[in-house]
């Protein structure tokens, strides 16, 4: 019997070893400070409970041994194996790493800015006609658009990628909106405005990260109570309504076909979150290819990792055969890992486990997530609670932590950042440092 089989034979007592250790890790994080202090670590260990856990389970519980035509039966083992591992490295990394003494979380903040709301503001309007420019550089007609009577979407670049991406930057724009308390009326205004585009593009993403960073604003701006815990499980639901309604609707919401869209949350069909939350099977495809020695899968070394956030960077009007370095190592590796011939059609990505292993193996895990967790400690010791701008972007890391750990590809997940950083950066800039103000 090999080890993999062995493992597979204690695949539920390895979950339930990786049920006590996202308990454990959890707890840590709320005794030492809690949700707001250690944001990015607890929302780490939260999607963490959902992707590598609870989904999972529901297909092993249910007999679904099959990804893209690919048999993962006996591979269940190895992959909760694999993500405890990865938790448990993560968790002491952070601990590890902290040091409370030289935490900043007490201190006064550091940008003070004059009529942030007017910045807001300008900053709305203003990426937001980029998009609408870029839209129409690629040659679309922003007026029947908006009529109804054009469809772009499913991933609609316009004139330029660079241009387009800017639409990231529009849910940094929201976050800070309501943390500087915009009038409600603007703010809804803006968020229906930016949800319309977002749905355009294709990209339910932006719309799922808008509503989490609208759900942390929330819990930094109000302490706990009975009436609060009311509201935010009712943020909860509605956040939750809003993935279900996006996922059940994606199609109808891209091709603009309103009559056919389905608001009863009754006739939802709840086994689609699990299929929209399922990365953790095809790692264990991936996992099962590197088992294979026939199937000569090499890992990359950090190539896709790091090389390709270089490779994005450069405009195809400098280097014009751009296109031969696609596609990167690691998606080639995850196509490969499926049995199916239409793998390449599917869509589906591996989450982050999958792609430290892609890249350096079970020491991609154990290093990868350990030294993650380390930079993500060594950031919220940094963090000063009064400081807007410093939580915003504290925020702006736990929503692409998000992506990170749900698509697990590196270069994307830096794109993004750095477009939703752009108009904290900007603000920044207007702003005086606190030595700089002058105090009466």
């Amino acid at each position: 019997m090999t080890f993999v089989q062995t493992l597979n034979q204690y695949t539920l007592v390895i979950a339930a070893l990786l049920i006590v250790t996202l308990l454990i890790g959890l707890r840590l994080g709320y005794a030492r400070g809690g949700w707001n202090r250690h944001l990015v670590y607890i929302w780490t260990l939260l999607i963490y409970s959902i992707y590598v856990l609870i989904t999972p389970l529901f297909f092993y519980f249910n007999k679904v041994y099959k990804i893209i035509g690919t048999d993962i039966e006996n591979y269940f083992g190895l992959g909760f194996a694999l993500d405890l591992i990865g938790i448990f490295c993560f968790i002491t990394g952070y601990w590890i790493a902290g040091n409370t003494d030289k935490s900043k979380w007490e201190e006064k903040s550091i940008y003070v800015t004059k009529n942030p709301k007017k910045i807001i503001q300008i900053l709305f309007y203003s990426l937001y006609g980029i998009v609408l420019l870029n839209l129409a550089m690629g040659g679309a007609n922003i007026q029947q658009v908006f009529i109804g009577d054009e469809v772009v979407g499913l991933g609609a670049s316009g004139g330029s990628y660079f241009l387009q991406n800017f639409t990231d930057s529009l849910i940094c724009v929201i976050v800070l909106a309501y943390f500087y308390d915009i009038p409600s009326r603007i703010l809804l205004f803006w968020i229906a405005m930016s949800f319309f585009l977002f749905s355009l593009l294709g990209f339910r993403y932006r719309i799922v990260l808008s509503l989490f960073g609208i759900l942390f604003v929330y819990l930094y701006k109000n302490k706990v109570n009975f009436r609060r815990i009311l509201v935010g499980a009712f943020m909860a639901l509605l956040f939750f309504y809003g993935i279900m309604f996006s996922t059940e609707n994606r199609k109808e919401l891209i091709l603009k076909t309103y009559n056919k869209v389905t608001f009863d949350p009754l006739k939802f069909n709840y086994n689609r979150f699990f299929d929209q939350t399922r990365g953790a099977l095809p790692d264990m495809a991936v996992y099962k290819l590197y088992d294979n020695p026939n199937r000569n899968a090499e890992h990359d070394y950090g190539l896709t990792m790091f090389g390709y956030v270089f490779i994005r960077m450069i405009p195809r009007s400098i280097y014009p055969d751009k296109d031969r370095f696609y596609p990167p190592p690691q998606l080639a590796t995850t196509l490969q890992a499926y049995d199916a011939y239409w793998a390449r059609f599917s869509g589906e990505a591996t989450l982050s486990v999958a792609a430290l292993y892609i890249a350096f193996g079970w020491m991609g895990i154990v290093f990868g997530h350990f030294f993650w967790a380390v930079f993500l400690r060594k950031f919220a010791d940094s963090i000063r609670q009064s400081d807007k701008l410093i939580v915003t972007s504290y925020i702006v890391v736990a929503l692409v932590t998000f992506q990170w750990i749900t698509r697990g590809y590196f270069p994307q997940v830096i794109d993004h950042f750095v477009y939703m950083m752009i108009p904290i950066w900007i603000l920044r800039y207007l702003s005086k440092k606190n030595d700089q103000v002058e105090i009466h």
